[in-house]
């Protein structure tokens, strides 16, 4: 019996083009599925639509960015229970879900074929101050000039290296992104592993994933064993070497003294919260609107499809 499939897809993802489009369609129907195609025409559309859609199909894939894939953790976080498995189709600018999944960054027809006959894995969804990520929030430094970007026109056509080339530039246009915070580090407590230590930090970040930012975290992550990791990054010094283990090194930065894993932190700013809201999967989330304090824990698990793992 053919199995019903939904693609929700976002026409405004850089990476999306009409001809491969219809290649993953026909790619659906190839691994036995009914493809039936949903575009995405507002920013909430998923977590609008993903109630009905459960009830009514066996399979909903998301294609787009990481943004797509993030609304669609705190859809399927939202539900009572799960009856459709999801899987989600990279076609953004940096697709770090790609390989948090086991799929290719820049492939998404290839990356269909993989999905629906690949693995489920009971992926772990972390809870920020109640808000569901898919695999980051970071605040700091730089962080958020993945959702600053979106005010250049460059993105569709320059992919990851607008990224850079705009990061670059707003070193020096904007005091808020770097030069402030290097010389006025964030003062924190946090509280996780039956420790409260009191900190300075320019660049925080709370993931459970293999890569963000295009760098390697953690090639063997275990994104289902209910915790997460987390790197505080005190000056520039460290953050330095740690983007250059991301950079270099196989095994990612987990060996790094910033980085611990926990399955529960309370993080505390004490004299100030940062200038410009979170970056949750590469998207603004404004989390200490009115608090100064982050509240993190496993909130739910989503079944995933993923690409097989290697032997």
């Amino acid at each position: 019996m053919t199995k019903n499939c939904a693609l929700i897809y976002n026409k405004n993802a850089s990476g999306f083009n009409e001809k491969t489009f219809f290649k993953i369609l026909k790619e659906i129907f190839d691994c036995g599925y009914n493809p039936t195609p949903i575009e995405s025409t507002y920013p909430e559309f998923i977590i609008d639509n993903i109630q009905l859609l459960n009830n009514d199909f066996d399979v909903i894939l998301t294609m787009g960015g990481d943004g797509t894939v993030s609304n669609a953790y705190q859809a399927f976080n939202s539900l009572e229970y799960q009856k459709a498995l999801y899987g989600h189709i990279p076609s953004g600018t940096t697709n770090d879900m790609g390989p948090n999944t086991n799929l290719p960054r820049y492939n998404p027809t290839y990356s269909t074929r993989l999905l629906l006959n690949g693995d489920i894995e009971n992926r772990d969804i972390i809870s920020i101050n109640g808000h569901a990520i898919a695999y980051v929030a970071a605040g700091g430094i730089l962080a958020p000039a993945t959702y600053l970007i979106d005010k250049s026109k460059d993105k569709k056509d320059a992919g990851t290296f607008s990224y850079i080339r705009y990061g670059a530039k707003k070193i020096f246009t904007d005091p808020e992104l770097y030069k402030n915070i290097v010389n006025n580090p964030y003062s924190i407590t946090y509280e996780a592993n039956g420790q409260t230590i009191t900190t300075s930090t320019i660049f925080f970040a709370i993931f459970n994933a293999k890569s963000f930012a295009n760098l390697c975290i953690n090639p063997h992550a275990d994104m289902s064993n209910g915790k997460f990791n987390v790197v505080i990054i005190p000056n520039i010094k460290e953050l330095l070497k740690v983007l250059g283990q991301g950079i270099t090194l196989n095994y990612g930065i987990m060996q790094s003294k910033n980085v611990f894993s926990t399955d529960a932190l309370t993080l505390t700013f004490n004299d100030r919260t940062p200038f410009y809201p979170l970056n949750c999967d590469g998207d603004e989330r404004d989390l200490l609107e009115n608090t100064n304090t982050l509240e993190v824990k496993p909130s739910g698990k989503v079944l995933e499809l993923i690409g097989k793992k290697r032997k």
